[in-house]
């Protein structure tokens, strides 16, 4: 089963205590891990939410607003598309991700259209 697993950036967490951020594992470490195993398939960061766009069609008109739709003080830092056989595996695979120790992640099944595609 696939994944959609956000990276997010939080705001600043009072409760965090620096020696738990600094013991976050190198990026580098779960990229080779986790890519290198095929339990993610694909994945970047995210351009800050300033530069994002977002886009509705009301009434036949293509509405375009500047940032995301969301008002929080969560943003989207990046994405990776997990291939897990189950919500437990993709659990502790995003648990490994550094931002899961500072950030936050968050993990959304997937559900197949069921669409051919070209």
């Amino acid at each position: 089963m696939r994944y959609l697993m956000l990276v997010l950036g939080t705001p600043h967490d009072p409760d965090l205590r620096p020696e738990e951020f600094e013991a976050a594992p190198p990026i580098e470490e779960w990229v080779g891990r986790h890519y290198g195993s095929g339990a993610a398939v694909i994945g970047d960061r995210l351009r800050p939410a300033e530069d994002a766009v977002g886009v509705r069609v009301r009434g036949g008109k293509v509405l375009v607003t500047d940032g995301p739709f969301s008002e929080t003080k969560e943003t989207i830092a990046g994405f990776d598309v997990l291939e897990a056989p189950d919500l437990d595996t993709a659990i502790a695979i995003a648990s490994e991700h550094p931002m899961a120790y500072g950030g936050a992640i968050e993990l959304h099944p997937a559900w197949p259209l069921d669409l051919d595609r070209p």
